[in-house]
């Protein structure tokens, strides 16, 4: 694998200003974003992706299950050691309204800067290679659950905040965060559980 690049000082504000300025259409599409980020490695790419599910795009019908496919393969991926995402042609065309996803980054500016305040490198041994493949069993989990949950509103946001997490834990090299993202995994299948069937 080749070597990991410096964590970045900001890793939820940079990756949607870069995943913003990927596309200077009306659609960012999945395309997009790993021509942006694909030469990185999967955490800003699952950060985007979370944040859209989070956010009043993921209430589209059937995008956070098509975003959700899309976390599975990447998991798949991480696990046999791939450096970089791969997704499918019909995965790649997925879009998302790019005005939406601005008006968003505007209105959650001073929350996601206070957040990336609280990240950096520590505790590195949860976010290296036995955190990514723990990471990646809970991904798989997490995604299956927004299946039944993207019927019930906003329900999807408690996987998608945790995909967040993730997506955070393997940019900034944050194991603190990886493991309030492992303990939120249980949250989030406890709810789909618990909520299935409505």
């Amino acid at each position: 694998m080749s070597e990991p690049r410096p964590a970045p000082e900001h890793p939820l504000g940079d990756v949607l200003d870069e995943a913003l300025a990927s596309s200077n259409g009306d659609t960012i599409r999945l395309r997009d974003l790993l021509d942006e980020f694909g030469t990185r490695s999967f955490g800003p790419v699952l950060i985007v992706l979370a944040l859209v599910i989070i956010s009043p795009i993921g209430s589209i019908p059937g995008l956070p299950a098509v975003l959700g496919a899309a976390i599975v393969l990447m998991a798949v991926q991480i696990v046999i050691g791939r450096d970089h995402p791969w997704l499918p042609k019909r995965l790649l065309d997925t879009g998302f309204d790019r005005a939406k996803a601005a008006r968003f980054r505007e209105k959650a500016r001073g929350v996601l800067d206070r957040i990336d305040r609280q990240i950096g490198p520590r505790l590195e041994w949860a976010a290296g290679r036995i955190g990514m493949i723990g990471a990646a069993g809970c991904l798989v989990f997490l995604a299956a659950t927004m299946i039944p949950l993207e019927l019930i509103p906003f329900a999807v946001a408690l996987p998608g905040a945790t995909v967040l997490l993730f997506g955070v834990g393997l940019t900034a090299r944050d194991g603190l965060v990886m493991l309030i993202a492992f303990a939120l995994t249980f949250s989030s299948i406890a709810l789909a559980i618990y909520l299935w069937p409505f």
